[in-house]
């Protein structure tokens, strides 16, 4: 069985997940070297080297330069932080597609306003290349709470974290947060030297199919997880709810589902005053548990994502 498919913690529920010390320190010290490479030395610099930075503007929204990652570094790290990321997705959340990412530096005066990317993916990823200790400060993540901050807070007076979280971009820090909710890029201020700069990694996270390990092939499990799809949705009214679920079946040899379990939700009401969802998800649970699988040599592991309301767009590299 894949090490991604082998445990997975409990429901993951939260808006914004934040993993220190996400890759093993050799391989992102070696990344943080290679851009200061690029950057050293700036009175040798030569345009089919360092001529690779898009100044990305939009007037009110963003400033801030990106390029493609392997224009800065090296492909096998490259390759090595992209392969580590799908593999934790899957394991903490059962989602499967990792767009590749752009790499983007913020200097002073570089940020982004408050936007969504509710049409780009599920999660969206950061992960910080920047230096702990730097000459310039801002550059953090802000991530907005769930609810209508209005009718929360008539009463009692609030500030910065009661609203959004602001999460410090830390050396080797991944930050995963809801695409849905408004975020947004706290302005960075102070020296022009862009090793002294905001460096990121980011892209999206989003479903990609029944992720199966084992006996089963995705060929073998996929009518079967059909069938559940199409009777959970003619039986139950989900009108209203939207976003992304997965679910982790054990499926013994004989095609039973020993155990269904729930490893993503992340599924909203557009009624803030909806009760329904309880039911809904032990249904959900319910119908699943009792499929039968065909019979195979070996027991499967089967991720099933769900998504309710609209889809998102099909991962594609940056």
């Amino acid at each position: 069985m894949p090490a991604a498919l082998a445990t997975f913690p409990p429901a993951l529920r939260d808006r914004v997940v934040v993993v220190d010390d996400f890759l093993p320190a050799e391989l992102a010290e070696a990344m943080r070297r290679e851009i200061d490479s690029h950057f050293a030395e700036p009175q040798t610099h030569t345009a089919d080297r360092h001529q690779v930075w898009n100044y990305w503007f939009v007037p009110a929204l963003y400033a801030y330069l990106r390029t493609a990652p392997e224009r800065v570094i090296a492909k096998p790290s490259m390759d090595a932080f992209h392969e580590r990321l799908r593999g934790w997705s899957i394991n903490t959340m059962g989602l499967g597609a990792a767009t590749l990412p752009y790499l983007s530096l913020y200097v002073s005066g570089c940020r982004e306003a408050l936007h969504n990317d509710a049409l780009n993916g599920r999660f969206d990823y950061v992960y910080s290349l920047t230096r702990n200790e730097r000459a310039t400060i801002g550059g953090s993540t802000i991530v907005h709470r769930e609810g209508d901050p209005s009718r929360s807070h008539m009463t009692s007076a609030g500030a910065g974290a009661t609203f959004f979280d602001a999460v410090e971009p830390r050396f080797n820090r991944l930050i995963v947060f809801d695409d849905r909710l408004p975020h947004a890029v706290e302005r960075v201020d102070g020296s022009m030297d862009p090793r002294e700069g905001r460096f990121v990694l980011h892209g999206h996270l989003s479903e990609s199919g029944p992720i199966a390990a084992g006996a089963l092939s995705p060929e073998q499990v996929i009518p079967v997880v059909g069938q559940g799809v199409h009777g959970f949705a003619e039986s139950t009214f989900i009108d209203g709810y939207h976003g992304a679920l997965t679910l982790r079946l054990d499926i013994r040899p004989d095609g039973v589902v020993a155990g269904c379990r729930l490893l993503l939700d992340r599924v909203l009401s557009a009624d803030p005053a909806d009760r329904r969802w309880p039911r809904v998800l032990h249904e959900l649970i319910g119908r699943f548990s009792a499929l039968r699988f065909p019979a195979a040599a070996g027991p499967t592991v089967l991720v099933v994502p769900l998504a309710f309301g609209a889809h998102v767009r099909p991962p594609a590299a940056s």
